[in-house]
């Protein structure tokens, strides 16, 4: 279009961003991300906890329908030791068993929704039989963490005790996840010789081998007691099935293991292990609940993805958080079910 001389003057012509405001634009979008961004994170890490409270809310559930339902609640897991506790023994000392292995994960499926499941497994074959493969392997999100970054599927190798080293020795490679584990026992400082051994005789958790915990037996009440904690497939590769015994002949019961992030975090050599049992329910012994940051996590104790505290579901239905911080002694009492302490704020 043209104007007349006398008029051009009048017509402005358009211009775009210099490349200077166009930088300011840039690195003021950029601050305003960098601003919201942690608390999108926050706000995602507290959904994800949410998730996990509930998970564990539910497993309340279904222990007490158990409980309901058998008059008892269900054992750590199906099996019988088939070797005797050597009190001389090292601390992490494991004793040969028979399986089947069932934990109470799987027990409680059917009051968690999971009884098309529940009626896929034989619990009198142990869990590496091909009959139970299907079941062994199904991943199920109410076991998950939200905030565990590992999902499976577990492999499990057999492990020599006397040496602390695994084997070679695959006992199984497809097991389902899970982001839990039962309370095994509380430590009592006072007890001759005791060294957190996990077959100590006269075990005071709600979950071990072979035995149900009766309502009668929680003389500390059920409100100060621990039944299911967190212990992250981020640290120790765990499946939900229950304990993988050996073959017969081979070394002695399959082991549970940190991952390379937490060995390397830890400055450890190699793989730790521990006894079959802590696949399906570990002690607290010294400090508390490991997590982010934290060099003092055992593999058969508690261990959280979340910041500052681990997640455990108490016998009378409630979540609570515990600190990484919590007083060593109190955090061995809420273990115990039975040791008459009386308890200080946690």
């Amino acid at each position: 279009m043209s104007y007349p001389l006398n008029l051009r003057f009048l017509v402005r012509r358009k211009r775009g961003f210099t490349l200077i405001e166009l930088l300011v634009v840039i690195a003021i979008i950029a601050i305003l991300i960098a601003l919201l961004l942690p608390a999108v994170q926050s706000a995602r890490e507290a959904a994800r906890r949410t998730q996990c409270k509930n998970n564990l809310k539910q497993m309340g559930l279904a222990l007490h329908n158990y409980e309901s339902a058998h008059r008892t609640f269900p054992p750590g897991c199906i099996s019988i030791a088939t070797s005797a506790f050597d009190p001389g023994g090292s601390s992490n000392q494991a004793v040969e068993e028979t399986g089947p292995g069932w934990s109470m994960f799987a027990m409680i499926l059917p009051f968690i929704d999971g009884a098309n499941l529940n009626n896929q497994i034989d619990f009198n074959l142990p869990i590496t039989h091909p009959n139970n493969a299907l079941a062994r392997s199904t991943k199920l999100p109410g076991y998950l963490c939200p905030s565990d970054t590992f999902d499976g599927p577990v492999t499990v190798y057999a492990g020599n005790s006397s040496t602390q080293e695994l084997t070679s020795n695959v006992l199984v490679n497809d097991l389902g996840p899970v982001s839990y584990v039962g309370c095994l026992a509380g430590a009592n400082s006072s007890a001759p010789g005791y060294q957190g051994r996990y077959e100590e005789p006269g075990f005071n958790g709600m979950f071990h081998r072979g035995r149900g915990i009766r309502f009668r037996d929680i003389t500390d009440g059920t409100s100060n007691t621990i039944g299911i904690g967190e212990r992250s497939g981020m640290f120790v590769h765990n499946g939900w099935a229950g304990v993988i015994d050996d073959v017969p002949g081979a070394l002695e019961g399959g082991v549970t293991r940190h991952t390379d992030r937490i060995v390397q975090q830890r400055g450890l050599a190699a793989p730790q292990i521990r006894p079959a049992l802590t696949m399906v329910a570990v002690h607290v012994r010294s400090g508390g609940p490991g997590g982010p940051g934290s060099t003092s996590g055992s593999p058969g104790g508690f261990w959280s993805p979340h910041v500052g505290g681990c997640q455990f579901l108490l016998m009378d239905g409630s979540v609570t958080m515990i600190s990484q911080n919590i007083n060593t002694q109190t955090y061995r009492d809420l273990a115990a079910r039975n040791d008459g302490n009386v308890l200080s704020e946690f």
